[in-house]
């Protein structure tokens, strides 16, 4: 878990690593007995939210999202879009993350916008000096 921006929430939220994305999908495909094997592997107690309607049928993945995390996430849009691997790496001008690993500019702060073309290459192949961990 690394708390990341995300764009769509407009704020720093904790986003989940590849491994803790699977459980999260794990959770979703076979349910609360899941979530409350790996709580229980964990050491960690299991207490419920209270969510309706459509998040009540995606509580399994919300409560392995909580799990994971801490953060209590009743919206399961959002914790589809929670993964570090759907961002790109930070900006170097703002650092905030680019908003995909493809990005051609940040969105942002516009670092990198000056010499977009139609068929411009993402910005970190285009500018590896400035994505040095890459």
């Amino acid at each position: 878990m690394k708390m990341l921006w995300c764009w769509r929430c407009q704020q720093e939220v904790p986003m989940l690593d590849a491994e803790e994305a699977l459980l999260v999908r794990k959770a979703m495909m076979t349910g609360m007995r899941f979530v409350e094997e790996e709580a229980h592997r964990r050491g960690r107690s299991l207490l419920p939210m209270a969510v309706e309607g459509v998040s009540r049928l995606m509580q399994p993945m919300l409560e392995m999202y909580k799990l994971l995390t801490g953060f209590v996430e009743t919206n399961p849009n959002a914790v589809m879009h929670h993964e570090v691997d759907q961002y790109g790496p930070p900006c170097p001008q703002c650092t905030k993350p680019l908003r995909t690993p493809k990005a051609r500019f940040c969105a942002a702060c516009g670092f990198g916008q000056e010499d977009v073309q139609a068929d411009s290459l993402p910005l970190t192949q285009r500018r590896p000096e400035v994505f040095p961990e890459l």
